[in-house]
């Protein structure tokens, strides 16, 4: 389930933060913080926080289900 339209709160700003800082890509982010990779991308920007890159290469269904169950 996705975050429409939710603000971002001083918690929200926090943990994207200390998950840049872990070194967790793009899409890992997004999941854990439960919005779309472009609202991160476009969060970290305004707080000029550099976030990895998802890996390149085959898109594979399991390592996304794995980085989902992680962040629950």
């Amino acid at each position: 389930m996705r975050r429409a339209n939710w603000s971002w709160t001083t918690d929200d700003e926090a943990k994207l933060r200390e998950l840049a800082d872990k070194g967790l890509h793009l899409r890992a982010i997004a999941l854990r913080l439960r919005r779309s990779e472009s609202s991160i991308r476009k969060r970290a920007h305004e707080l000029k926080v550099t976030v990895r890159r998802p890996p390149r290469g085959n898109f594979r269904a399991d390592t996304l289900l794995r980085e989902y169950r992680q962040s629950s």
